[in-house]
């Protein structure tokens, strides 16, 4: 059975910005297609998940933070997101848009049994699979996209789509990654599982100065390491709140040491107090909510 999914939202990062799904098609739990656009919705979401993910940029640009690696996307770019991979878009230009498929793992084992090729089925691989598509294939794989998203009868579509992305994938031009350091990719996961932790606990945890740590995170990332944290511990203050839910509660909880550091770190990364913020988006029904998994 096919199922429409309808207007939705899907965490995204980035200041003043989200994706509005366009287009939502699940086909029998296994896959799922969007279509994205830039929106007005400030979220920020570190995640990963255990389904095969795919981007492919139709219009602007973007950028990432995977495993503590910087990427950036523009017209044409494709990138293929593995399970484990932990990923944060962290900013987009106005007029972003980009189709994005996830797969469910049986459904890339079973297309792997098939003979496709065996690195889609991999789990945090080597490298960052992130290539440059030419023009005539971004705009072939983009209407195959719209084509499998504008026909929910075509229970093979996915799958399709699938084989379809690989071997574009596989003829297309590599894209540079630099290296992550060791201590970055380090440092961004303890953040992730304690945002409590100071600075100078995480540099020594990892092994280096604080300076030093600082400013290798800033140059393989584009985010202080103090703001990285700040994004950290607000993610989780907003997947945790609820309508008249206590934000000084909300927000020790999360990592921050008083309701002031809260208040000042909200006000710089979103533009206004939380309070307003929050108000405005339980009316608009525009919540931050918890990043869910890419299928039910």
């Amino acid at each position: 059975m096919v199922q429409w999914g309808g207007s939705s939202r899907f965490p995204a990062g980035g200041d003043d910005l989200a994706f509005s799904v366009v287009e939502q098609l699940v086909y029998e739990g296994e896959a799922r297609v969007w279509h994205h656009r830039a929106g007005l919705r400030p979220m920020a979401r570190t995640h990963s998940h255990a389904d095969l993910e795919v981007n492919l940029v139709i219009e602007g640009t973007c950028s990432y933070v995977i495993d503590g690696r910087r990427v950036s996307l523009r017209v044409g770019t494709i990138l293929f997101l593995h399970a484990g991979e932990d990923h944060l878009l962290c900013d987009a230009s106005v007029d972003h848009r980009m189709w994005l498929t996830v797969w469910r793992p049986r459904l890339v084992r079973q297309a792997v049994e098939a003979g496709l090729d065996a690195a889609a089925a991999s789990e945090r691989p080597s490298s960052i699979e992130l290539r440059q598509l030419p023009s005539d294939a971004t705009k072939r794989l983009a209407r195959l996209f719209a084509d499998v998203a504008g026909s929910p009868h075509l229970a093979s579509g996915p799958v399709h789509l699938l084989w379809r992305c690989r071997e574009e994938f596989a003829a297309a031009a590599d894209v540079a990654v630099a290296a992550a350091h060791p201590a970055v990719v380090q440092a961004a996961r303890l953040l992730r599982v304690d945002p409590g932790l100071s600075l100078a606990e995480v540099a020594e945890e990892v092994g280096l100065s604080s300076d030093r740590l600082g400013r290798v995170f800033l140059a393989q990332t584009g985010l202080a390491l103090v703001d990285y944290r700040s994004r950290i511990r607000l993610e989780r203050l907003c997947a945790a709140w609820q309508p008249g839910a206590d934000l000084l509660t909300l927000a020790l909880a999360a990592g921050f040491g008083s309701y002031s550091a809260f208040n000042r770190a909200f006000r710089v990364r979103y533009g206004c107090p939380p309070r307003d913020f929050l108000a405005r988006a339980a009316v608009d029904d525009q919540l931050p909510a918890r990043h869910r998994s890419s299928l039910p």
